[in-house]
């Protein structure tokens, strides 16, 4: 399983300041769903991905391999956008491509394909943007941002606490699967559906045990809240190479857009 919290606290750019780094994220991912420009998208998503591989030091491994998922998605959306379907015997005249089926006209238009490519590359650019800050900080640098920024604190606490559940869910599954499997648990039809339905009541167990352990220790603490203290963060600095990069990438991209 990836470990996404363990890559955001443990690459290059773990010293930098949570705000520097998203600022460059949402920045990216304002202009490629702003402008929805192909040669811009495509480029943001070369400069956020060689930022994230060469610059933070993220294994290029764990990166593709986050970035399967919503391709997958994204590709099986666009599908749905390409080919057009009518019962009709008539389709337009200038079509790409038709097929029938049982009477069913299947055809794909310029204007279909058009928008279905600039779907994909802003979506795929703009997930390269949020993968930057996701892979390079950590949620609880994220939170005190977030705080200062005004937004309200139930948000940020929600935001946290499905952060945190949701590792800890993919854990509790694997440990189950495991033990199960151990025990030969899915070795027929019966024994599968038996196991699943221990599995999900056993993990939606777990998870009651392990939040209510959670706000005993916060209570025990006279902790409120999730978000950190700004005094209780480790000092981070403000990284100019960056800055310098980000400057570029801006340059460049208005020259695409010009």
């Amino acid at each position: 399983m990836l470990n996404i919290d363990y890559l955001a606290s443990h690459n290059a750019l773990h010293k930098v300041v949570a705000s520097q780094k998203m600022a460059l994220s949402f920045i990216g991912l304002f202009i490629v769903t702003l402008f929805r420009n192909n040669i811009l998208s495509v480029w943001t998503l070369l400069f956020m991905s060689s930022v994230i591989i060469f610059y933070a030091k993220i294994p290029w491994k764990s990166y593709v391999s986050l970035l399967i998922a919503p391709i997958g998605f994204v590709l099986a959306g666009g599908i749905a956008i390409v080919i057009s379907i009518t019962l009709s015997q008539s389709v337009p005249a200038h079509t790409l491509w038709h097929s029938s089926l049982f009477g069913i006209q299947f055809f794909i238009l310029p204007s279909d394909l058009l928008r279905a490519i600039t779907l994909f590359f802003t979506a795929i650019s703009a997930t390269s943007c949020l993968y930057f800050l996701i892979l390079t900080t950590p949620m609880y640098e994220i939170s005190p941002v977030l705080a200062r920024l005004k937004v309200p604190t139930i948000i940020i606490e929600l935001m946290e606490l499905m952060y945190r559940f949701i590792f800890l869910f993919l854990q509790t599954i694997t440990q189950l699967y495991t033990a199960q499997h151990a025990r030969l648990g899915y070795r027929t039809y019966r024994s599968s559906f038996q196991s699943l339905s221990l599995l999900i009541s056993a993990l939606f167990r777990s998870i009651f045990v392990r939040y209510q352990a959670l706000s005993y220790a916060m209570a025990a603490r006279n902790i409120e809240q999730f978000i950190i203290p700004q005094a209780f963060s480790p000092t981070k600095y403000w990284d100019f190479k960056l800055t310098l990069i980000a400057v570029v990438y801006l340059i460049i991209g208005f020259l695409f857009i010009l």
